[in-house]
């Protein structure tokens, strides 16, 4: 494969829940609200950043809970009911976690150590998604937890 590779995300929750997720990842995490995604005038997701990474922030097609034989997106149904863990590598982990949780998040995992010396924690979003907080060591590009 040549030439620079980028990511980009699609980050699903419960139709319905769209703004609501938005307001709560500008809270918990800085996320920054790029532009929404509308449809005959409704409220389908939004654009957003976290970061540097593009995130699509969107309600699940309801239609296709209705038939699941035809396959996802799906919103997760319980918390940690998710197919993957997002990772963010955070410069102060405890101010992180206390804004997570006053923002609405719940503790999965208290700070801790891992076994490559960071200083980790995990919480479940509102939506049930798993998000991994990292704490970015001085000179060190933090890897996936």
């Amino acid at each position: 494969m040549t030439g620079e590779i980028s990511i980009e995300m699609s980050l699903f929750v419960q139709h319905g829940r769209e703004q609501e997720a938005a307001d709560f990842y500008v809270a918990a995490f800085g996320a920054e609200v790029i532009e929404p995604y509308r449809l005959d005038g409704v409220l389908m997701g939004f654009a957003m950043r976290f970061g540097t990474v593009p995130v699509a922030v969107a309600g699940s097609n309801p239609r296709r809970e209705q038939n699941p034989s035809y396959g996802g997106p799906f919103f997760p149904k319980a918390a940690g009911s998710v197919s993957a863990i997002f990772t963010l590598n955070i410069a102060d982990i405890e101010h992180a976690v206390r804004q997570a949780s006053q923002a609405g998040a719940v503790i999965r995992d208290a700070v801790q150590m891992d076994v490559l010396g960071r200083r980790v924690a995990s919480i479940f979003d509102p939506f049930g998604h798993i998000w991994a907080l990292v704490e970015r060591k001085a000179g060190h590009i933090a890897r996936a937890a």
